[in-house]
């Protein structure tokens, strides 16, 4: 049975104490990133493909490909969040391991790292 107390609390606390120490790291690059794909298709691309149609309006390269490469990098950039960071928490640095030999349930720890995931800028 699935049970949680609030001290799940404490799992977010320690995540999101990590990530007041690391933020410029993930916080700045995934900002940065789809400009420098912009700019890497505005630059490389845009000159060979010209101005498309699109819905019978005329679009440069750039204003066409923006949304999907803001898109990806805001995919990309979440999954690679919550799926590496748990794997070297998991694996490398022994974290649940040590968040175990706490009161904590598997539960507990479970929840609080959904929690940080979903709300993980």
């Amino acid at each position: 049975m699935f049970k949680v107390s609030r001290r799940f609390i404490r799992v977010w606390q320690r995540d999101f104490t990590v990530y007041r120490k690391s933020w410029k790291i993930s916080f700045i690059p995934p900002l940065l990133e789809p400009l420098f794909y912009l700019t890497a298709f505005a630059v490389g691309l845009s000159g060979l493909v010209g101005n498309l149609r699109y819905q019978g309006v005329e679009v440069s390269y750039v204003q066409f490909i923006a949304p999907a490469l803001i898109g990806m990098s805001i995919m990309y950039n979440s999954f690679f969040e919550t799926t590496y960071t748990s794997f070297v928490r998991m694996y490398y640095q022994k974290t649940f391991d040590a968040m175990m030999a706490t009161p904590l349930s598997l539960d507990e720890v479970i929840t609080g790292e959904i929690v940080w995931g979903r709300h993980d800028p």
